[in-house]
């Protein structure tokens, strides 16, 4: 071994033996032209665990975070997610914080349909296809206050008709000229109007059946009418829904795991 390789295995344990500033944390000083390799892959097991587990299953996730001798579970009831740590230790003996688990609720076909459909204007025919298409879910109440089918919805949609009338006066005095006139554009669909539709769905996987209740509002802007639904109390549902959610979640997981609401990140 030459001279020049002994002074670089000198400089290199005499870094390995600084330590950071103020701290008792071992800071390793690397010589130019050299790299850090970890040898943990060539260990016949890791130096500690690390994994992220991600499900969109609330009873997944807690089998998954009850297997575990403890836990944090951080909820966003906002964005309906989760994360559990299961090393994160303490202010006086922190944790890396390497082994986690996600949950995700995600949204079913049918709420994402009807929350898509929310603020839209449909044409006639394009409302009674989407009728027809979440059949399934949609029952209704005409402007009468009756019971409608999905079928009677969307026959009831296909009917609606526009009628115009016009209203014209003219006034000659000796000294002026009055002109008025008022255009009304009324629908009707026979002896009734869709008013309410209502959408019959489970929201997210793992919580409760629910019905949103949609206004129908007919716009006579144009000859042809176009129809717009809007959610009735779509916020409060939400909320309701964010509450529920906490409550499942609390009720899957057992005594050693314990919950918070709000959000974590390393820093």
């Amino acid at each position: 071994m030459d001279h020049q390789a002994i002074d670089k295995i000198q400089q290199l344990v005499h870094a390995a033996m600084i330590g950071a500033p103020g701290t008792d944390v071992p800071t390793l000083l690397v010589p130019d032209g050299y790299t850090l390799a970890s040898l943990e892959q060539y260990q016949e097991t890791p130096f500690r665990f690390r994994g992220a587990f991600a499900t969109s299953s609330i009873e997944d996730y807690g089998h998954y975070v009850n297997a575990e001798d403890e836990s944090r579970v951080f909820v966003d009831i906002d964005a309906m997610r989760a994360k559990a740590f299961f090393d994160l230790g303490n202010p006086a003996t922190p944790g890396h914080g390497e082994h986690t688990a996600s949950l995700r609720l995600e949204k079913t076909g049918a709420y994402e349909a009807c929350l898509q459909a929310n603020g839209s204007s449909f044409a006639q025919k394009e409302l009674a296809h989407w009728i027809e298409d979440w059949h399934h879910c949609i029952t209704g109440i005409d402007s009468n206050g009756e019971d409608l089918t999905a079928k009677q919805l969307a026959n009831a949609v296909r009917k609606i008709e526009i009628k115009a009338t016009s209203e014209r006066s003219h006034e000659d005095g000796d000294w002026n000229t009055k002109r008025s006139g008022m255009d009304a554009l009324d629908a009707s669909a026979g002896d009734a109007t869709p008013d309410i539709i209502r959408f019959h769905c489970v929201p997210y996987e793992g919580l409760a059946f629910r019905t949103f209740e949609m206004r129908v509002s007919i716009l006579t802007d144009d000859i042809k009418p176009k129809l717009k639904l809007r959610i009735i109390g779509l916020e409060t549902a939400q909320e309701e829904m964010a509450k529920e959610f906490k409550q499942v979640l609390t009720d899957e997981l057992e005594e050693n795991a314990t919950l918070l609401l709000g959000s974590f990140s390393k820093q």
